[in-house]
């Protein structure tokens, strides 16, 4: 070791480590550092003054929590009370849409057909209960016009028929009911039946129409309207033709047709309340 220390290889060692040490202390001193001490004392007390300002921060965070808090209190409050009258405002907005739709969808049944009197929207409220054919019952009623057997419509067809009315709200039975009796016809072949449900179709959604001629021109994809009554006004749709078979005694035909409108999926409707010929025979 001693002889080591004493070669030429290890005073070339320590020169070149000189030579670098020089580098370094020159290019800090080029670049504006603080001098070789100033840098060491920095290094050690770098990770202690980033600490320092870590808890000071907390600590000047939690005192103005503590000295505010009924001021962020209030301001909380008053920020919620905005957000809820901000969505209120966007509800308030989305029904008045929904209401603006429904009256236009109104306007355009009246403007095609202006022999009805339409009333306004009804909402259904609820669904009648052990009501197997999918009954409901509308917020609306005698003091807003609507009387029994009143046909109850959307835009794309008809719904049902007011089978029981008090002043403010009216209770429909759907047009697969097994005790609502309309006549219809179809719109191609105005060929006649009249609607006689039958619980083993009502069940899967469709309506049956009866008392076909057996020579009738009727096939699937027929479309079925109200054929005009004293109760029912004329050419609104019930729906489309989706079987045709045989009664049992061979002298008629049945006709399975599936409603145009959904009627578990309804949620407003109008009840016509008046139309030409309401009332009157259709003899008279």
């Amino acid at each position: 070791m001693k002889e080591f220390l004493r070669s030429w290889k290890f005073k070339i060692l320590i020169c070149v480590f000189a030579l670098l040490f020089g580098f370094m202390i020159y290019a800090a001193m080029a670049a504006g550092a603080a001098s070789l001490p100033e840098l060491a004392l920095r290094t050690i007390t770098e990770p202690f003054a980033r600490l320092s300002s870590s808890i000071s921060s907390r600590v000047e965070d939690g005192l103005d929590k503590l000295v505010n808090a009924d001021r962020y209190k209030r301001e909380n409050e008053e920020l919620r009370k905005k957000i809820s009258e901000l969505n209120e405002r966007n509800i308030n907005i989305e029904e008045l849409e929904k209401d603006n739709e429904l009256l236009r969808e109104m306007l355009d049944i009246t403007t095609e057909n202006p022999e009805l009197k339409m009333s306004d929207i009804c909402t259904i409220t609820a669904w009648n209960p052990n009501d197997v054919f999918g009954g409901f019952t509308i917020n609306r009623g005698s003091d807003d016009g609507i009387s029994f057997l009143d046909t109850v419509v959307t835009k794309i067809g008809a719904v049902g028929v007011i089978t029981e009315i008090a002043p403010n709200y009216s209770k429909v039975s759907t047009i697969i009911h097994t005790n609502v009796k309309i006549g219809v016809r179809t719109t191609r072949a105005n060929t006649i039946g009249i609607i006689e449900n039958d619980i083993a179709y009502a069940k899967d959604g469709y309506c049956l129409v009866s008392y076909i001629e057996k020579s009738a021109d009727i096939k699937v994809g027929d479309i079925f309207v109200t054929a005009g009554t004293e109760d029912y006004p004329a050419n609104y749709i019930i729906g489309e033709v989706v079987d045709v078979f045989g009664d049992a005694n061979g002298l008629t035909l049945h006709a399975l047709v599936r409603p145009s409108e959904h009627l578990l999926r309804v949620k407003n409707v109008f009840v016509i309340i008046d139309f030409t010929g309401k009332g009157k025979s259709l003899n008279e």
